[in-house]
């Protein structure tokens, strides 16, 4: 045998320098990790303030309704369906759109594109109509639909204010 033996003190040393550098290994990965959990962190903090700004910079663009264009808007689409069997049944107001829904007693025989041209054509204010004060440069969309609200088929209206 010309394999050489090691002293204890000269294996202690090896097994502490394979520690160390075990150690090391695993700080090391844990660094990384804690890195890029803070990156991600920050990422995510970045994003929410960016989609807060956008928000709010979309919302001073578009001034708010006050209760009484809100109640002109109502009345003017409420109008139109006092006769007949279509009713309107609601107006909501969002900060950027206004949406009015009409309800009918059964479905038109018309696929959806033909609903909304018709929707488009007829039931969108005329350009020069007194309403359009009112909605400035809200979208304007109208819904139409049976049973529920939901399952309605809409058009948004072409706002002369945004021409």
């Amino acid at each position: 045998m010309t394999q050489q033996t090691m002293k204890h003190g000269d294996w202690a040393k090896v097994v502490e320098i394979r520690q160390k550098k075990k150690q090391a290994k695993l700080k090391k990965s844990d660094d990384n990790k804690s890195i890029i959990a803070i990156l991600l962190l920050g990422f995510f903090v970045i994003a929410t303030l960016w989609v807060c700004f956008l928000d709010s910079s979309q919302q001073t663009l578009i001034s708010t309704l006050n209760k009484a264009q809100k109640e002109r808007i109502t009345r003017h689409f409420s109008k139109q369906f006092i006769m007949g069997s279509w009713e309107f049944y609601d107006a909501k107001f969002t900060s950027s759109d206004i949406n009015v829904l009409i309800k009918i007693p059964t479905e038109l025989a018309m696929d959806e594109l033909q609903i909304s041209k018709y929707i488009k054509n007829s039931l969108c204010p005329s350009t020069n109509s007194q309403v359009w004060r009112d909605v400035r440069k809200y979208n304007l969309y109208i819904s139409l639909f049976v049973d529920s609200p939901r399952k309605g088929i809409y058009a948004k209206c072409v706002n002369p204010n945004m021409a």
